[in-house]
């Protein structure tokens, strides 16, 4: 009886684990024919304009931006995304004593960002469609988008002693307060990005991401600044990705 009992048990066991291994290799079979991708990461986004000195942007007024996102896979190298990134960008010439007509200009600049775009992912590396086919999986990314903005300008801390009524900067102030200011701006998002995979379905990525723009006023000071610097903003930041997917044993007993 005893000897029956248990080759009955037995032959549940390697009935589940049957049951079990051919839903493991249909998940994954899946999940390398859907190729889905979402994402969630945090950073920041950097200003670059007339109200810094530096060619990197403004490092001394960073605010916390999220970015999302949803992807599909082509084929092992191309994938498509839809990004959503959220933040803000502002400077502020007071912190910069150097030049030291900053500190006279004193021009100060906000505004929100909410950015949509739609970006092609290229991974040069890839091998397969299998996303844990490489550990450090590289990728390059270009796409189009558009920003909307909100920006609050002020000069209202110039120093009239040094830029009087007919210096550059106060003609500058003439025709730059008579000009709309862009609430919705296109933009040419390009990147470089690193994904390190965790597991079947999550992986760790950075990324870099440059704002190619045709604006000069999104620090809302064209003339007053130096209008032949156009205006761009870019973004660093690290997450998850996570690739549905993985599967379930049903219980023994």
């Amino acid at each position: 009886m005893f000897k029956f009992k248990g080759m009955r048990v037995l032959g549940r066991i390697l009935v589940i684990a049957s049951v079990c291994i051919t839903t493991t290799t249909k998940t994954i079979a899946q999940q390398r024919e859907s190729g889905y991708e979402f994402g969630i990461g945090v950073g920041t986004l950097i200003y670059q304009g007339d109200l810094v000195p530096g060619f990197l942007g403004d490092y001394r007024t960073l605010k916390p931006a999220l970015n999302v996102f949803a992807g599909k896979a082509i084929d092992p190298f191309f994938s498509v995304r839809g990004n959503l990134t959220v933040g803000k960008i502002l400077a502020d010439e007071a912190r910069y004593t150097k030049p030291e007509w900053r500190q006279s200009r004193n021009f100060k600049f906000s505004t929100p960002v909410t950015e949509l775009s739609a970006t092609v992912v290229f991974r040069p590396t890839a091998k397969g469609t299998d996303p844990t086919d490489r550990k450090i999986s590289p990728y390059v990314f270009a796409g189009v988008g558009v920003s909307f903005l909100n920006v609050k300008r002020d000069y209202s801390r110039v120093d009239t002693t040094v830029f009087g009524a007919k210096s550059d900067v106060q003609l500058g102030l003439g025709r730059d307060t008579v000009r709309s200011l862009p609430r919705a701006l296109p933009v040419l998002p390009v990147g470089l990005g690193v994904d390190m995979v965790l597991s079947s379905s999550i992986s760790l990525n950075a990324a870099l991401t440059y704002r190619f723009t045709k604006a000069d006023y999104i620090d809302g000071f064209k003339y007053a600044g130096n209008p032949k610097n156009e205006d761009a903003y870019y973004g660093i930041s690290v997450g998850l990705t996570f690739r549905p997917g993985g599967y379930r044993c049903p219980s023994v007993w």
